[in-house]
């Protein structure tokens, strides 16, 4: 632009220079240069109004580039859509069995769990433990020169919500089968269970069903644990609520077969000479649990039944018992009582409770039980367990066992 005004100034020189000769002109000589001025100022605004528009303009792009470049305070559902959940329980332990010296110990169990939600239907669980390579125990007992204490997978599974009454889930999940009172008369409450299941519910029905695999060979055929449970759940009059129903578990491949998890040890189920069970295993289970109200405080009475019919002798066992109170609330308080008798072959010793009997079938015994809530996830609670255990091993003897836990959910 300057140049060009530069050249537009020469030019009209150039043309109005003659004039100059000329005194009858001079004044429109005076005139035009005038005007000239003028126009050269104007020309000059012009250029210097581009300047500033361009400036004006660069200005404004950059202030939106460093804008949108500026990293924001982020709000976002994601954090609401994963949870993580956690406990932690120290346990003072003591155990008295005839065929041993006694033992007294402290133990200590941590999980930690993460859930997501992967979809509006569906969520995704992982979650560790520690203990060392078992399946119905995260106790870490205290020895070894305080060793590091070894962790594992506990929980990796999803539950798909398929319908509002159908949900399927498949990994390594939590038993999807209804346990009166939330008892271990068939499986230890930590057992995870690993392939697929459904539950349905609709009103007061409810069914499970379930294809685990228990065993996969490389040079047979695997042993699967198929289960199906109906039930009814509801409440009647008076303030009663009853839940009540039958499951059918079938474990397929196991008689003549090393026993599951301890291959020397049948851990209660009766094996042939070559160490390999005796028995299969079709178990039939019947149970019920009534809810009521005692002295202001919630009461449930329960019964649970199974037998083993590949079994000829040894077959059945059962659990009964009462609970009283709840631990739900801080300064709220529990009791229970049950008693069970578990034959050696009605159930998988691998899978039954780890605190009844030794951690084995082939036991009977009366379980008393306690706790108190200090604070919302801080709970304390006594258990003892007296008994007897190894008939039909041909070594019966007493079987006692007391354990107390400080327990911290979070």
């Amino acid at each position: 632009m300057r140049f060009i005004l530069s050249t537009l100034l020469a030019v009209v020189m150039f043309f109005i220079a003659p004039l100059h000769a000329q005194t009858d002109e001079v004044q429109e000589i005076a005139e035009l240069k005038e005007q000239i001025m003028q126009l050269a100022e104007r020309l000059s605004q012009l250029e210097q109004n581009r300047l500033n528009n361009s400036v004006s303009i660069e200005t404004s792009q950059i202030e939106q580039v460093l804008a949108a470049e500026t990293p924001q305070p982020i709000v976002s559902a994601q954090n609401e859509k994963v949870r993580l959940a956690g406990d932690l329980r120290y346990r003072h332990e003591s155990i008295w069995d005839d065929l041993y010296a006694n033992r007294h110990r402290h133990r200590i169990r941590a999980r930690m769990s993460v859930t997501a939600d992967v979809a509006e239907d569906t969520i995704a669980v992982f979650g560790l433990s520690t203990g060392p390579r078992t399946n119905d125990s995260g106790n870490q007992t205290f020895d070894e020169g305080f060793s590091y204490k070894p962790i594992g997978v506990d929980l990796a599974y999803f539950n798909w919500g398929v319908t509002e009454d159908l949900n399927v889930f498949g990994g390594k999940m939590p038993s999807p089968f209804f346990r009166p009172t939330s008892y271990h008369l068939i499986y230890d409450s930590d057992i995870r269970p690993e392939g697929l299941a459904a539950k349905y519910q609709s009103g007061s029905f409810f069914s499970n069903a379930s294809a685990f695999w228990v065993e996969e060979r490389t040079d047979g055929s695997d042993s699967m644990l198929y289960g199906l449970q109906g039930g009814y759940k509801g409440d009647l009059n008076h303030g009663l609520g009853l839940t009540a129903g039958i499951s059918y578990y079938e474990t397929s491949n196991m008689k003549g077969r090393k026993p599951i998890f301890t291959p020397d040890n049948g851990q209660g189920n009766q094996l042939d000479l070559n160490g390999n069970y005796l028995y299969g295993f079709s178990q039939f289970n019947i149970f019920s649990e009534l809810r009521f109200q005692l002295g202001g405080q919630p009461a449930t009475f329960f019964a649970d039944y199974v037998r083993n019919s590949e079994a000829e002798e040894f077959d059945d066992g059962y659990a009964t018992g009462i609970t009283y109170g709840s631990t739900s609330n801080p300064g709220n308080w529990s009791l229970a009582y049950v008693y069970q008798d578990s034959g050696a072959n009605a159930v998988i010793g691998a899978f039954s409770d780890s605190d009844f009997s030794g951690g084995t079938s082939d036991g009977r015994a009366h379980t008393f039980r306690a706790g108190y809530a200090f604070y919302n996830g801080w709970n304390v609670g006594v258990r003892y367990v007296t008994g007897e255990r190894g008939e039909a091993a041909g070594k019966n003897r007493d079987y006692d066992r007391l354990m107390a836990d400080v327990l911290f959910r979070y």
